[in-house]
């Protein structure tokens, strides 16, 4: 029995067909609800519709998805507002590009197996939203506070790298290449690179000798010694004939209008680059050697490896063809054995295989005796077969019209037992029509839940109805109440201009006022007595409310005790009829 709200909004006890599958999956949906935080869906209190509805709903709200329902909360709604309210659901559901159908009347009518994949669809989605709507607060809040907050190891860490670029900045202008001297014209054909090179090299000053030890690779380094041992002084002076002094307005000086003291820094940069060149070449044709030497060493061993190699195979290839001698050994030996042991068994079992072969000749003589006996017997049964063909095609006429009639009757025979079984399976069809036709248990259930979902919509009606008829008739008491109180109000106020002319007329509307208000307290009684009668009949009905409830909740225990009886009575049986 299901507990359910009639018209009135009193609970009923209505039978419920039970499905295990509809309730695995209505316990599934309330459990994922919960686990997403909708704790409403624990409260028992309320009916499975509200739960489903309310978790949909703030689903979606979580969503940024807005559903047009009612602000004021109603408990119970009838049919056409509870499908009123799905259809809102359903055309949300769409928006939010949801891959599961659903309609309205199977949201209303309970449908969990068809409800439960939208319901995990929308609590997966408001999960993920508002784990993104966190993470996009998180950033936020972390963004305003590096905004308006600055940690002391940030501040620190800044400042020791502001100091430090500043540093990098100040070494870098301090080594920075300066020209100290300008080629007066473009080499000439004649000028090999070596030469330009050191002209190059001369035009920055000291600066060459950072530049030298990258640039020297390029060169042959054979060459570059024997042609920095022959340069003497008049190379030199060669050399700076094809330069101009820098000076500070930007205008260059010839080598020869040099001070001496210039001529001699000068000489002195080309002494300490040409010792420079000199150590430098030394050490890379070290290097070249040591190169040299690796390079013949890494061949040498892969030669190594790739003997070793051969030779592991040979010995593997050795090992296999003594393996395969010492095996054609052994078979030779053993052929030899088997050999022997022929010869011998050959010599000791002559008489035996004289034996054998007569008793294989005695044995063929038998089996040709069977064999011409057998042909005998079967060339009898061929006479005797065609003996009876050759009777069975002279019958006589009238062996042949009795045999005919015999085939006539079964033939009737046969055709009245097809009619009697036609006639059976046309009533065992019109019985099944008519079992088919009387409802089973599971639609007896269906329809008495749609006759019952029916009647709280007609009960709704007419209670609408009564109520509004109620509000008619009150509203007509109280106009008719009101037109009578401002006739009387204005008859009052006519009289009262008319009567502060005499005495007597004063007196005269004074018991005329008096007999109007004994009048109204008389009506008053009269209403509050009714309106006392009308409690008394509530109270009665109330009374009677509260008896027929704790009866019916007594029957709805005698009938679970009756159910439990018969399922064990059932089980019993069961028990029995095994036994037996």
């Amino acid at each position: 029995l299901a507990t359910r709200f009639d018209a009135d909004g009193r609970e009923i006890q209505v039978e419920r067909r039970e499905d295990e599958e509809q309730n695995l999956k209505q316990q599934e949906i309330f459990d994922i609800l919960v686990a997403a935080g909708y704790f409403r869906a624990r409260i028992k209190g309320l009916s499975a519709f509200d739960k489903i509805v309310g978790g949909m709903v703030w689903c979606m709200e979580a969503c940024d998805f807005d559903v047009d329902v009612d602000l004021l909360f109603s408990e119970n709604l009838t049919i056409g507002q509870k499908i009123a309210l799905t259809e809102k659901i359903v055309a949300v559901l769409p928006k939010m590009s949801c891959p599961h159908l659903i309609e309205p009347h199977q949201i209303q009518g309970l449908d969990f197996i068809n409800i439960f994949p939208v319901i995990q669809w929308l609590v997966k989605r408001s999960v993920e939203n508002r784990a993104e709507r966190a993470e996009r607060l998180k950033c936020f809040a972390v963004g305003q506070f590096h905004n308006h907050f600055k940690l002391q190891v940030d501040q620190n860490v800044r400042e020791k790298n502001t100091k430090v670029l500043e540093n990098i900045e100040k070494i870098q202008n301090l080594y920075a290449p300066r020209r100290e001297f300008k080629k007066k014209a473009p080499a000439g054909s004649s000028e090999d690179e070596l030469t330009k090179v050191r002209i190059t090299l001369l035009e920055f000053g000291d600066k060459g000798r950072l530049l030298a030890p990258n640039r020297q690779r390029s060169f042959n380094v054979e060459e570059l010694e024997e042609k920095t041992s022959e340069v003497d002084e008049s190379d030199v002076e060669h050399l700076f004939s094809h330069l101009s002094v820098q000076d500070s307005q930007e205008n260059y000086l010839e080598f020869q209008q040099l001070s001496e003291e210039d001529r001699e820094k000068i000489k002195q940069n080309y002494e300490e680059l040409k010792e420079e060149f000199s150590i430098d070449s030394q050490e890379l044709s070290q290097q070249n050697q040591i190169k040299a030497l690796l390079v013949t060493k890494q061949s040498l061993e892969r030669k190594l490896a790739k003997i070793e190699g051969s030779n592991r195979e040979l010995k593997e290839v050795l090992q296999q063809l003594k393996e395969k001698e010492a095996a054609l050994k052994q078979e030779e030996v053993e052929t030899e054995a088997e050999i022997e042991d022929l010869i011998r068994r050959e010599e000791e079992n002559d008489s035996g295989v004289l034996e054998t072969v007569k008793q294989l000749v005695m044995q063929n003589d038998a089996l040709k005796q069977e064999e011409i006996e057998f042909k005998e017997k079967c060339r009898k049964e061929l006479v005797e077969l065609q003996q009876k063909i050759s009777d069975a095609e002279n019958k006589s006429p009238e062996e042949e019209a009795a045999i005919r009639n015999e085939l006539e009757a079964e033939k009737q025979r046969l055709q009245v037992l097809r009619l009697q079984l036609a006639k059976q399976n046309r009533a065992i069809v019109t019985v099944q029509r008519e079992l088919d036709a009387i409802p089973d248990r599971t639609e007896l259930a269906q329809y008495q839940r749609r006759f019952l979902e029916l009647y709280n919509q007609v009960s709704a009606t007419h209670r609408e109805t009564k109520h509004f008829y109620t509000l008619y008739n009150t509203l007509g008491d109280t106009k008719m109440y009101l037109t009578k109180e401002l006739e009387l109000l204005n008859s009052i106020y006519e009289s009262y201009a008319a009567t502060q002319n005499s005495t007597s007329s004063r007196a005269q509307f004074l018991k005329q006022f008096e007999s109007m208000a004994e009048g109204i307290h008389q009506m008053k009684l009269k209403i509050k007595n009714k309106c006392d009668d009308e409690k008394a009949r509530r109270d009665g009905l109330n009374e009677q409310l509260l008896i027929q409830i704790d009866q019916q909740r007594k029957l709805a225990t005698a009938v679970k005790q009756l159910q439990l009886e018969c399922k064990r009575n059932d089980e019993l049986q069961e028990k029995l009829k095994s036994l037996t």
